[in-house]
């Protein structure tokens, strides 16, 4: 099967890789900001089911016809544009160079920074919809004897896992490795959305499973 980043480049890279070795320039950075929004959707899947689903679908038919006369791209391509214009700022630098350095020292690469940015996006996105739910939901009178059952398809409540990782005491590194493995990703993704090497992220595996002996018990 033909590799999107293939297919969309004209065959120009044959995976993510090649584009993503490049410097950011005027003529890769718009597939770089799609194949990161790609991404985003794709780890988000899990997480943000329904909205994470209907943006990538969405994407995917813009990246198919958008050249088409009259087409209307969707809301998915907006996280695409927002990729863009995050990484257009670094042009001329490669996206695993240093954006910009946490308290803690940890150097977070351009890549990884972009990754966040379009994420924190879908965040509030997901946070107004959820809301808009809501609202809807307290206007409606005719309310079912059990409305708990009415959701049992929603997404699942992450407190419980969110108190397990702080009793871990997790580092900031460690808690996001997590999230990329609760969020369906495998080893080379979480490696790809985190911005490091597959060895990075099996060194945060062992020390995960380290600290859940240490804070928590046997498995």
């Amino acid at each position: 099967m033909e590799m999107l980043v293939t297919k969309f480049s004209k065959g120009k890279y044959r995976n993510e890789s090649d584009l993503f070795a490049e410097p950011i320039s005027k003529d890769n950075v718009k597939l770089m900001g799609e194949m990161i929004a790609l991404q985003l959707f794709r780890t988000r899947k899990k997480h943000y089911c329904r909205i994470a689903d209907k943006l990538y679908i969405g994407l995917i038919k813009d990246l198919h016809h958008m050249g088409e006369t009259d087409y209307l791209v969707s809301d998915g391509y907006d996280y695409a544009q927002t990729a863009m214009y995050f990484l257009w700022q670094y042009e001329g630098k490669k996206v695993d160079d240093v954006c910009y350095t946490e308290d803690n020292g940890r150097e977070i690469s351009i890549k990884l920074a972009c990754y966040r940015e379009t994420g924190k996006r879908l965040d509030n996105y997901r946070r107004k919809t959820e809301k808009i739910t809501l609202d809807s939901f307290d206007d409606y009178k005719a309310l079912p004897a059990d409305p708990v059952n009415r959701f049992e398809t929603e997404e699942p409540d992450y407190s419980k896992a969110e108190a397990l990782m702080d009793a871990m005491h997790l580092t900031e590194a460690e808690k996001e490795t997590l999230y990329c493995y609760m969020n369906g990703m495998n080893q080379s993704e979480a490696a790809f959305a985190l911005g490091i090497t597959i060895f990075g992220v099996k060194y945060r595996k062992l020390r995960i499973r380290y600290k859940y002996h240490t804070y928590i018990g046997q498995y």
